[in-house]
């Protein structure tokens, strides 16, 4: 990683912070919104079955989310969050086309993610689904080459997570696009969204302590 001034250890101290909040959406779909629906299914019911505004026949489950709102705006926050700190925390590594490819891709997964909490799946299903899928794929690529560039930047461990997060990702990503038995649509999903987004968390808490660090050496 760069040796940082204190100005842009504040700025990636930020960056970092901004992808460490992604948590929040695990903490507000699977233990705020989750136990409140109709059912409690993470294998059978699909992500997006939180977000719906009203009950119905969801990836051929009856499910009803009665606090979609907060999904929803879980989704659209995580969104701006990973997006913006995207931007931020490119100056983590040297410019060169394959930082900013992966940056990039990163930015565009979290506008898809902000996209699928604005078009809840049951008003406007293709749009959900066009957001989603380019979150889903685009965040998958992203961490892929994320630790690429970690392993190139003698981060041989943290390099390999990613890239096995990102592998992981891309290949239930492209069963999920499938279609597989709705009987495990859910799980299939989730093993396609999780392990990114679970290495994007890390990734950010560890750029914040780079960061703080970073700022204490430097000093103002």
């Amino acid at each position: 990683m760069r040796e940082l001034t204190y100005t842009a250890s504040t700025r990636l101290l930020v960056g970092g912070l901004l992808w460490a909040s992604l948590i929040q959406i695990f903490v507000v779909n699977d233990f705020i919104v989750l136990p409140r629906a109709s059912s409690q299914d993470l294998v059978d019911h699909i992500i997006s079955a939180l977000g719906v505004t009203r009950c119905g026949r969801i990836g051929g489950f009856r499910f009803c989310s009665p606090w979609h709102e907060a999904a929803d705006v879980a989704w659209i926050i995580g969104g701006l969050c990973l997006a913006l700190g995207a931007l931020v925390n490119v100056v983590v590594f040297p410019p060169d086309r394959l930082r900013n490819l992966t940056f990039g891709v990163l930015a565009v997964s979290g506008l898809g993610l902000v996209s699928t909490g604005c078009n809840p799946y049951n008003l406007r299903p293709a749009v959900h689904l066009l957001s989603a899928g380019t979150c889903f794929f685009t965040g998958a690529v992203g961490v892929l080459l994320l630790g690429s560039m970690l392993v190139q930047a003698q981060r041989p461990y943290w390099g390999a997570a990613g890239i096995v997060c990102g592998a992981t990702s891309v290949v239930f990503a492209m069963l999920t696009g499938l279609r597989p038995d709705p009987g495990v649509q859910g799980l299939f999903e989730r093993a396609a969204a999780w392990p990114s987004v679970v290495l994007i968390i890390y990734t950010g808490a560890v750029i914040a302590v780079y960061a703080r660090r970073g700022s204490r050496n430097a000093g103002p």
